[in-house]
């Protein structure tokens, strides 16, 4: 229903339609949620998918920029980025499903989309890097071990994302609608359940932890 709307005012319902299974719990029941009510706001507002699309960005982006500055160690840093992650996630869903309640699909906002989500990937890991490097003497572990632990999460997040997009490449549009389709998750059970290990939206949950900077080293 929501996904034929070329209303650019669809109600709430219609929106809250557009809520999938297709990543882990978390992803769906937190940001999937939020993006819905974010993508309905926008809607109101006249703002565009692309709009949220760069906003997303910008958020990861200060959200680093935060963080280098207070460092680690700050109650103050760890809730900071960690509010502006989870919003930047949620504004990730509501790009898309402003886009395909309004009808401003198109091949340009799903580059854009994709070129910012592998940007992002690089911009938080090198940040993290960057800082567990220039802060070993804080958290206590060898720069070393910060140098294959930010090698080891940023090439697994670009595998990861890469690795998905192929696959709706491959899949076709369809695939989301299949995930939703209730007897379709009903065969991918245990393709499911690894998703939950793979769900990128536990990640902001990580930056809690930046207060205390072994327990942050050590988790990342």
């Amino acid at each position: 229903m929501g996904l034929q709307k070329k209303s650019s005012k669809p109600s709430w319902t219609e929106f809250h339609a557009l809520v999938h299974a297709g990543g882990g719990q978390w992803m769906t029941q937190m940001y999937h949620h939020a993006g819905a009510f974010f993508a309905f706001l926008a809607s109101r507002v006249k703002v565009t998918p692309n709009q949220l699309t760069l906003a997303s960005g910008l958020l990861v982006a200060l959200a680093m920029a935060w963080m280098l500055g207070l460092g680690l160690g700050s109650w103050c840093g760890a809730l900071g980025v960690f509010v502006l992650m989870v919003v930047s996630y949620a504004l990730d869903c509501a790009d898309g499903q402003l886009a395909r309640a309004t009808g401003q699909c198109s091949k340009y906002g799903a580059w854009l989309d994709h070129v910012v989500d592998a940007g992002k990937i690089f911009v938080v890991h090198g940040s993290i890097g960057w800082m567990l490097l220039n802060a070993s003497n804080v958290h206590g572990y060898p720069a070393s071990w910060c140098f294959i632990g930010m090698f080891l999460n940023m090439a697994g997040s670009a595998l990861y994302f890469f690795a998905w997009n192929y696959k709706v490449m491959i899949a076709g549009q369809g695939l989301i609608s299949r995930l939703a389709d209730e007897k379709a998750q009903s065969r991918v059970r245990m393709f499911q359940f690894s998703q939950q290990f793979t769900d990128y939206g536990w990640f902001p949950l990580l930056f809690i932890l930046l207060f205390d900077p072994q327990k942050f080293a050590l988790a990342y």
